[in-house]
């Protein structure tokens, strides 16, 4: 920033002295002012925020281990391409997939459809998570995913708070706007009016 985009910024300052300055313009630095300040003020709120999302992203985490374990599984099928119904794409997905087959605490056989990696083959291990009942489940996240979504909550919640404060602004600069539009159309009907007299 130069020395004269300094002295602009601080001829436009809500405290600036200059005659020429509209109560309008007072009021849009004032807003600004403060709504700068809650952007930035929003920031350890949204870092606390954040935290505490990982924090108890964690400790689900770790209590799902408690009841969870990954089990060796045998694929009992080549695999297979097969469309993903819940893609977030429209364009339909694939995936590699076969039947996976594995014994239960209580001895029985279970078996579910898992997805692959290129190169397995009917007979390859391969690992599920299961509960303590044999069931699969999904596998518990890890410290790097709590803390991709808990950055993203954060961020979230930041990025919230700032469109709201720009949103606000601009509907200040706008009706301060319309309000200066009226003032200059009342001065322009003014203009060379003699004092008394009806403008014609």
């Amino acid at each position: 920033m130069t020395i004269d985009q300094a002295l602009r910024w601080w001829r436009l300052a809500p405290w600036s002295r200059n005659p020429l300055m509209r109560a309008t313009d007072r009021c849009d630095s004032v807003v600004a002012a403060v709504l700068i300040t809650f952007v930035l003020i929003v920031v350890p709120f949204a870092a606390a925020f954040g935290t505490v999302t990982y924090t108890g992203l964690n400790e689900r985490s770790h209590a799902e281990l408690q009841t969870r374990h990954a089990q060796s599984a045998v694929l009992i099928d080549d695999p297979r391409q097969v469309v993903v119904a819940d893609a977030p794409s429209r364009s339909p997905e694939t995936q590699d997939r076969a039947t996976a087959q594995w014994t239960a605490p209580d001895g029985t056989l279970r078996s579910t459809a898992v997805e692959t990696t290129p190169g397995t083959r009917s007979g390859d291990t391969v690992t599920v998570w299961v509960d303590t009942n044999g069931n699969v489940v999904d596998e518990p996240r890890s410290g790097v995913q709590n803390a991709a979504i808990a950055v993203s909550a954060a961020l979230t919640v930041w990025v919230a708070a700032a469109v709201c404060s720009l949103l606000l602004y601009s509907g200040v600069r706008w009706m301060n706007g319309r309000n200066r539009m009226r003032q200059w159309d009342r001065e322009w009907k003014d203009l060379g009016r003699t004092p008394g007299w009806p403008v014609s």
